[in-house]
């Protein structure tokens, strides 16, 4: 009996860096909840920041997603 070649399942997780209420929040996946929420006014942001936020930015590892809030929060 010849097995079967078992090809191992990964799962995509990420994370989505949007807005909440005007303000910079941190989203699991799909979810409308956000994780966690800062303390950035979206409208204070370039006006190409603001509408990457509003589309959501789709961000796969912790060191991107830090670069990303240094850019968005300093």
């Amino acid at each position: 009996m010849k097995i079967p070649r078992i090809f191992p399942v990964i799962a995509a997780l990420y994370v989505v860096l949007g807005s909440w209420k005007g303000y910079v929040a941190i989203f699991e996946g799909r979810s409308a909840q956000p994780r966690q929420i800062f303390p950035c006014l979206v409208a204070s942001l370039p006006p190409e920041d603001q509408q990457a936020l509003a589309q959501g930015i789709r961000v796969r590892n912790d060191r991107d997603l830090r670069q990303l809030l240094e850019d968005y929060l300093s």
